[in-house]
């Protein structure tokens, strides 16, 4: 049987004699302990770059404030016409799929160099409507596969291109 020692400081002693009784053996505490040591471990690495988010969305006139834990995956964007529509992407801590979108004035084409936009003298700039967020949503998917149809397919395409990429890629530079 192959032995390996494991040297403890004197102050740990009564911490392993401990959990040598409650084990059933030194071995069997070591091993437990392992266990649950790399399961920490790789707990934390498939939670990295979790946080809380924060959204406002739009329910009729009233807006709230939706709370999840989850990690930015892609960021989306497409014009069209005066607007822009942004496709926020989030994977959740229970493995689905978040997806926020909002609907916002295109502000980008209201500069130009010469400080001269045409857009200003376009009469449908000129409706309030037109300055404020539209639509702001936030949509629940089970997985990738599950947005199609529903969603642009060139965000899907985006997504599944991502793949498995780690939540933070650890650089040895």
């Amino acid at each position: 049987m192959p032995s390996k020692n494991v040297y403890v400081a004197e102050s740990d002693l009564p911490l392993f004699e401990r959990a040598s009784r409650l084990a059933g053996g030194m071995s069997a505490a070591v091993a437990a302990g392992l266990r649950l040591y790399l399961a920490q471990y790789e707990n934390q690495r498939e939670g990295a770059g979790m946080e809380t988010i924060e959204l406002k969305v739009d329910d009729g006139n009233v807006v709230t404030t939706k709370r999840f834990t989850g990690r930015p995956l892609l960021r989306w964007e497409v014009g069209e016409g005066l607007r822009t529509s942004t496709f926020r992407i989030y994977a959740t801590a229970r493995g689905q799929y978040a997806v926020y979108t909002r609907d916002d004035p295109d502000w980008s084409r209201m500069s130009s160099e010469d400080e001269d936009s045409p857009l200003w003298e376009n009469p449908e700039t000129w409706n309030s409507q037109w300055w404020r967020s539209r639509r702001r949503r936030l949509r629940v998917f089970a997985d990738i596969a599950s947005m199609r149809g529903e969603l642009p397919d060139d965000l899907v395409d985006e997504l599944e291109h991502l793949g498995d990429r780690p939540a933070i890629e650890d650089l040895d530079i």
